[in-house]
């Protein structure tokens, strides 16, 4: 039985970026804290609580320490609060998130209509409504906050992490009915690589486990494309959730996951079923 990591997974830029700067405050004795979760990976955010990093859930609990912000980047009056309160922060916002900040900033200044493709709930989309007075249209698959005005100048964004044909959607339907539409492809290519390589990694192995946060938007777009060219492909969180029987019929699995997955864990959970399935052949 073999257990094959996809060479290609691990994190993106952003992450890494995030997760080196906690580490290496961390390892400096700086007293540091992280306003909800740094990342969408439950397993990696409790090796960093471990190393130190204190989550809270209001800038008031930071109680002189540093607060890292998070790679889905804060609302504005986040560091108008930061500063009030005299709290250091160390910014881990992914580069491409604050493009997008700054494109909605200067479209909203310009009396823009601004539509975001996202997830309304998500902490990246809810940052990008702080940079707009939370004025902005947040539209899905089939759903809007508010009716979008056909009369209006408008810009469209997106979730950097957002499924490319529901942006597509929106593209087609706004240049239909909006005269002045600006477009702005605010998706991380990373993500967009990363599906194109999960297509060909997922067709050459006979079955994949998919290893990544279930809230994470990144791992549930990124599992749902691998199950639709492998239907072999089971999604965990970690090795406990692994089912042997599951494994039952198969000489080689593909060990691969989101943008948010530590390498380590991937490792762990190839171990695992090297492990499973030697007790089964026993």
């Amino acid at each position: 039985m073999k257990a094959i990591v996809d060479p290609k997974a691990g994190f993106c830029g952003g992450v890494h970026r995030a997760i080196e700067l906690a580490e290496r405050a961390l390892a400096e004795g700086r007293r540091l804290a992280v306003k909800g979760e740094l990342i969408h990976n439950r397993l990696e955010v409790e090796r960093l609580n471990q190393l130190g990093l204190k989550p809270i859930e209001d800038l008031k609990e930071a109680h002189a320490h540093s607060v890292l912000v998070r790679t889905h980047g804060e609302e504005g009056e986040f560091f108008n609060q930061a500063k009030s309160l005299e709290v250091e922060l160390l910014d881990a916002t992914c580069p491409k998130v604050k493009r997008s900040q700054k494109v909605i900033r200067q479209a909203f200044k310009a009396g823009k209509q601004i539509v975001i493709v996202g997830h309304l709930n998500h902490p990246e989309v809810i940052a990008l409504q702080g940079h707009c007075d939370s004025r902005a249209i947040v539209v899905n698959r089939q759903s809007t906050t508010a009716p979008i005005d056909p009369g209006k100048p408008t810009l469209l964004i997106a979730q950097t992490t957002v499924a490319p044909e529901v942006f597509g959607k929106w593209q087609e339907e706004l240049r239909a009915q909006i005269k002045d539409l600006e477009i702005f492809d605010s998706r991380c290519s990373f993500v967009t690589r990363r599906q194109k390589e999960l297509v060909e990694f997922a067709a050459r192995h006979p079955a994949i486990i998919f290893v990544g946060g279930k809230n994470s938007s990144n791992s549930n777009l990124l599992f749902n494309i691998c199950r639709e060219v492998n239907a072999n492909t089971s999604f965990v969180e970690d090795e406990t959730e692994l089912d042997p029987n599951w494994l039952k019929g198969f000489h080689q699995v593909g060990i691969t996951g989101s943008a948010s997955t530590p390498m380590w864990l991937l490792e762990r959970v190839a171990a695992t079923v090297r492990t499973l399935r030697d007790v089964q052949n026993t």
